[in-house]
């Protein structure tokens, strides 16, 4: 036992000494290296702002940012919404406009605004003399859509003709579970406290609290290049895995525990984009697509296809079966090319399949 002891505090005491000399070769040798790191993960973390509507883009900021060791051109107009080529800006607001609004998918994690699916129908849109909009963030669920769109309109001065929703297997698990709407009617995390007069108080958003993962990819070189290495290797496919926030469609524990009141509660927050698109007389279109887990277990007649399909029928709202074309080919060929490896969210063919799906339940209606 004490033989064990010695031993193990040997290595201790090596890793500790290795760890010390990475530490600080890392900032000196390989400063330049550690300063690329910090700017990225500081981009990722000076993204995001706190809003009545719970968080928004910071408006006019440019940045390369890091998803997982992909690296992407970021860019936010003035009025806080990601931009690029064929986005509008001043000059198209008397345009038609178009807005669509989704999570992560739609702000388009990993990926440039150009490559994105939205992105591209901004492209397609504006050769018909139309704006798009893109309202999409990181993390928004039904319960910020509508809050956001009717802030976006009063922000732009325009109502739009039409909304199209990308409604995210994860949207789910945050109407369930992560979100709550306090009396004055701003959003909050379910964990935080409705103080005594139930109003909110003007805090910046902090972002995400100490990350020991973040700390150490940032200055350990050694354990970067071993990051990278497993993010580059078949073992981080699995990454992409085994996630409650696509598997409640699939589980029918974790649908009674949580996903049908989820559904029920983004059934009714869409209801109010619904509502609003009547106001406007604009058109709603409601698009759903698959996770990796989805692909995985043949969920081709999933769920989160039958139930929006229905909901959609009920309220004269157009609907788009993303999940199709990602189930034409075999399952390890489609998520091989259509993912990020170790990710949920689309590769560059992803994205482009996505919006060769809308393009074409569209037609000519653009």
């Amino acid at each position: 036992m004490k033989k064990a002891l010695g031993i193990a505090g040997q290595v201790l005491v090596i890793l500790a000494i290795t760890l010390g000399l990475d530490y600080a070769l890392t900032a000196t040798l390989f400063s330049d290296l550690k300063h690329r790191w910090e700017k990225a993960d500081a981009a990722n973390l000076g993204t995001y702002i706190s809003t009545p509507w719970h968080h928004d883009l910071m408006p006019d900021r440019t940045s390369t940012r890091v998803w997982g060791n992909v690296l992407f051109p970021w860019r936010t107009d003035s009025y806080g919404f990601r931009t690029g080529r064929c986005a509008p800006g001043e000059a198209e607001k008397d345009r038609p406009a178009i807005f669509v609004i989704g999570d992560s998918f739609v702000e388009a994690l990993g990926s440039s605004y150009e490559q994105s699916f939205a992105g591209l129908m901004a492209c397609a849109i504006r050769k018909h003399g139309k704006a798009l909009w893109n309202l999409g963030v990181a993390s928004y669920s039904p319960v910020i859509y509508f809050r956001k769109i009717r802030a976006a309109a009063e922000k732009l001065g325009v109502q739009p003709r039409e909304i199209y929703v990308f409604l995210d297997l994860s949207d789910i698990d945050d109407e369930a579970n992560v979100y709550r709407v306090w009396p004055d009617d701003t959003v909050h995390f379910a964990n935080e406290p409705v103080p005594p007069d139930g109003r909110s108080r003007n805090i910046p958003y902090k972002g995400p609290p100490f990350d020991l993962g973040r700390f150490l990819l940032a200055n350990f070189a050694s354990v970067h290049f071993v990051y990278d290495l497993f993010l580059m290797s078949p073992l981080s496919e699995q990454l992409s895995f085994g996630r409650k926030r696509a598997r409640w469609s699939l589980d029918p524990h974790l649908m009674k525990a949580w996903g049908q009141r989820g559904l029920d509660s983004a059934a009714r927050n869409l209801d109010r984009i619904v509502e609003m698109c009547r106001d406007w007389q604009c058109r709603m279109t409601l698009v759903v697509y698959p996770w990796p887990d989805n692909i995985a277990a043949h969920d081709r007649d999933s769920v989160q296809v039958r139930y929006w399909r229905d909901w959609a029928a009920l309220r004269g709202v157009r609907f788009i079966d993303g999940f199709a074309p990602f189930f034409d080919e075999p399952a390890e060929s489609a998520l091989r090319q259509y993912y990020i490896r170790g990710d949920v969210h689309f590769s560059e063919a992803g994205n482009r399949l996505v919006y060769e799906t809308v393009k074409k339940a569209v037609g000519d209606d653009w």
